[in-house]
């Protein structure tokens, strides 16, 4: 991908404001293309993975932050928590300011498009023919329950990507467990857990998940003492907490 200047000068900031972190990897990674799950921690997360994460990857990224008609209402409520705020008017000023900012540089992340109803099958798609073609991915898949201070628990739906991949190339993907963290300038990288063929999908879902969910808390007890970042902030919960198990609901928001 060629950068435009903009993406370049950003980067160098982006730099400066994250200095450089480095990959700690608990057992030794392979060539073959994976999934790395990763905490979001704010910015933090992806900041740190688009940066320094080497291996040829794309990273999932929900849809309406790269849709050009629906990213300022995203940020409007998603990073800005407006709901929040009295005088809403400036906030979506500010809202379209950063959508119109930020577009270009998630690009950076090579990007593709997360969805949350039947078009996530064009999201499997685009992620299996990454995997084909010997790209990783890298997923941030968070939801709002809490789990513990370094990470909440997780959506599931992304060990779906074993079965797929497994019909296609009969080769079990594997999932690691990664932790972020700004302040130790750390990406922690667990051992992985392998997509197993004989478990039943539902059952598959949950072990990767809570695998994955407890070796990236794992990760975060492993760094010198730091002060995590969480997913979402307490504002989150308290102006938009009536979606917490209904988010589908809360993507309705951006339509």
């Amino acid at each position: 991908m060629k950068k435009t200047f903009y993406q370049k000068a950003a980067l160098a900031v982006a730099r400066l404001v994250f200095p450089r972190a480095k990959v700690k990897n608990e057992t030794q990674t392979e060539d073959e293309p994976a999934v790395y799950l990763c905490n979001h921690s704010g910015a933090i997360g992806p900041a740190l993975m688009t940066l320094y994460f080497e291996k040829p990857h794309k990273t999932w990224l929900i849809n309406y932050v790269l849709n050009k008609e629906k990213n300022a209402n995203f940020i409007f409520h998603d990073f800005f928590f407006c709901r929040s705020k009295k005088h809403k008017k400036p906030w979506r000023l500010l809202s379209r300011l950063v959508a119109f900012l930020l577009r270009p540089l998630l690009y950076l992340s090579d990007p593709i498009p997360v969805y949350h109803d039947k078009n996530m099958l064009t999201t499997f798609k685009e992620s299996v023919d990454a995997l084909q073609g010997g790209q990783s991915l890298v997923i941030f898949p968070e939801c709002p329950e809490k789990h513990s201070e370094f990470v909440n628990d997780l959506y599931a739906g992304f060990a779906d990507l074993g079965r797929t991949y497994y019909a296609l190339t009969k080769k079990r993907l594997k999932f690691y467990p990664v932790y972020a963290e700004k302040a130790n300038r750390a990406i922690c990288i667990g051992a992985p857990i392998a997509f197993d063929p004989a478990l039943p999908a539902h059952e598959q879902r949950i072990v990767i998940k809570d695998f994955v969910r407890d070796n990236i808390d794992r990760l975060a007890r492993t760094l010198p003492e730091h002060k995590p970042v969480p997913f979402l902030p307490e504002v989150w919960y308290e102006y938009y907490g009536e979606y917490r198990d209904n988010m589908l609901e809360y993507w309705k928001l951006f339509e």
